[in-house]
């Protein structure tokens, strides 16, 4: 069984959490549970019977969750960071601990804005426009890259980066730019990477897949009208979709 743990949710952000996990199973984990606040776990528990929960007390993220985290990574293959955490300092520098762990990882969201001098390894990071330039502004990117990383740089059109080579999707869906189908992408990460994908292929794959699935929505729905859940919820077709795409 491949598990996958996902650490974020906070008092104002719910579903980037439950996008990302519900991703994350679509795509290729056997589970997935989910750390959270206790009251954005309660609430995931009523959006998806699927997704398991940890429910940490408090409103936010902070360091004294650590131990209960590294306690439940004792039993995970890939780990998920950053989606709806928030970014206060608390929050910041649990991230920055978390990102230590040595397994596969996919690095999303306010996970990216705590990173500094690109102290990760062995991870997908996923900016979008605004999270790259922090990216470049507190951490090397080369020297990322050199570390065995994997960049997919969210924009039109997406592009992924690695140490030895570079792919620019031909033609990125302008949907991708709504809020939460960047969650979704992480959760497709986290799949792929459940199946034993590398670093590069599971971004190539989740890539392929968000872009294949919003291009039929865009067609269904008559123009980019889709939402991120949309997305989430047509994954059952993915596998053909993906392939195709590729």
């Amino acid at each position: 069984m491949k598990r996958v743990l996902l650490v974020g949710g906070s008092s104002e952000y719910v579903g980037a959490v439950y996008l990302a996990g519900v991703s994350a199973l679509r795509s290729g984990a056997d589970s997935v549970i989910v750390m959270a606040p206790e009251k954005v776990a309660w609430a995931i528990n009523a959006l998806s019977p699927d997704l398991m929960t940890r429910k940490l007390p408090g409103t936010h993220l902070t360091l004294a969750h650590e131990a209960a985290i590294k306690r439940q990574l004792a039993t995970a293959d890939v780990l998920v960071l950053g989606n709806g955490a928030g970014v206060r300092s608390a929050t910041a520098a649990l991230m920055r601990k978390l990102m230590r762990w040595p397994g596969p990882k996919v690095i999303d969201a306010d996970a990216l804005k705590a990173l500094r001098k690109g102290a990760v390894d062995n991870a997908i990071l996923t900016p979008n426009e605004g999270e790259w330039e922090l990216l470049a502004r507190e951490s090397d990117v080369p020297a990322l890259l050199s570390r065995g990383n994997v960049i997919i740089r969210k924009g039109m059109p997406t592009e992924i980066l690695s140490r030895a080579k570079t792919y620019r999707q031909p033609r990125t869906n302008a949907g991708l730019a709504k809020a939460g189908t960047g969650d979704v992408l992480a959760g497709l990460c986290a799949g792929s990477l459940a199946r034993g994908a590398s670093l590069w292929d599971a971004a190539r794959e989740a890539m392929a897949t968000g872009n294949a699935v919003a291009g039929l929505l865009a067609k269904k729905k008559k123009g980019y009208y889709f939402l991120a859940s949309d997305i989430a919820e047509e994954l059952k077709k993915s596998a053909r979709l993906s392939a195709k795409a590729r």
